[in-house]
């Protein structure tokens, strides 16, 4: 199948791709979330905290957030058609269940009770919509050991789990899996794990939030499949320069409240601040793949890991 349909003869399709793409909403998120912290990739995950660069969605990557959304929704109507159970998806105040601990923050698909007529047990409930391929593995996985599958299946999935169980003092985790159009499903329930929780809630985003520099690659070799498919990979092993704001700047540093502060002019920058930067914005060196070769007074001048030398000043790149 062609790639986003964009060369199919149906010229209205491709340009429904190409519409979807133009209009999706691409900013960066301004906090860690629980639904990547964990990547395998500490520097990804650093590297998103930062603002190094954006993601390119495609038109192919927007639907299936789409179908995500629909087929979570259907699940929901779902459940709450069982007998016993009880789905719980918003707190008293009307908004998602979700918590916050300074730069790290979460919003877990709900709560749920009744499972296998268990009626006082609660667990913490998330939903998922994957390819049929995926399914089918979550599916052996589970016949196998039930206990292991998810955390074998899907780390990253694993460590949500672990987090929205440890943040809402809940001991079990049930996750539903749907292929697109939500014809086949498969569920999975999961124990809570103290020391996973600990370091995935903890160790981790306190780890990330308070390095100065990008924590160490999780491979030399932009060959490596996890780098080639990673947004920031011309970031992190060629040339790219970051993206110009306030968290790629020298001067901002991240605090364990859930604030930015800029040391350049001694004050808190707010988020709209923090995503235009201003003028005197000069790059963390640590994220410039490359050597620094001089500097002065508001410059600094950098040469690439591709041979090119830059100056970095007053908010520019200057191509010397």
């Amino acid at each position: 199948m062609p790639v986003d349909n964009l060369d199919l003869p149906d010229q209205t399709l491709a340009d429904l791709n190409k519409a979807l793409v133009k209009n999706h909403r691409n900013e960066q998120r301004g906090y860690i979330g629980a639904s990547g912290i964990g990547n395998e990739c500490e520097r990804k995950i650093w590297y998103q905290f930062h603002w190094v660069g954006t993601e390119n969605m495609t038109a192919r990557s927007i639907k299936a957030i789409a179908d995500g959304h629909h087929s979570e929704a259907v699940m929901i109507e779902r459940l709450r058609l069982v007998p016993g159970v009880t789905l719980i998806t918003e707190g008293d105040d009307g908004k998602q269940l979700g918590f916050s601990e300074g730069h790290f923050r979460g919003h877990a698909d709900g709560v749920i009770i009744g499972i296998d007529h268990l009626s006082h047990v609660h667990h913490v409930w998330e939903h998922k919509c994957c390819n049929e391929k995926k399914v089918e593995s979550f599916h052996k996985l589970k016949f196998e050991n039930e206990e292991t599958a998810l955390e074998n299946w899907d780390i990253v999935y694993y460590a949500q789990a672990q987090v929205y169980m440890h943040m809402f003092k809940l001991d079990w985790h049930y996750i539903t899996v749907c292929t697109p159009g939500s014809r086949d499903e498969v569920s999975c329930v999961t124990a809570y794990n103290p020391e996973a929780a600990e370091f995935y809630s903890v160790t981790r985003p306190r780890r990330v939030i308070e390095a100065e520099r990008p924590p160490p690659r999780i491979s030399e070799s932009p060959a490596w499949y996890q780098c080639k498919w990673c947004p920031f990979t011309d970031n992190c092993h060629a040339s790219k320069l970051p993206l110009i704001n306030c968290r790629t700047c020298i001067s901002s540093t991240p605090k364990m409240d859930g604030t930015w502060f800029c040391e350049k002019f001694n004050h808190e920058i707010t988020d709209d601040i923090q995503r235009s930067g201003c003028a005197e914005h000069l790059f963390n060196p640590s994220i410039i793949n490359g050597q620094q070769v001089d500097a002065g007074e508001g410059y600094v001048d950098y040469k690439l890991a591709n041979g090119k030398t830059i100056r970095n000043t007053g908010a520019q790149v200057i191509h010397r």
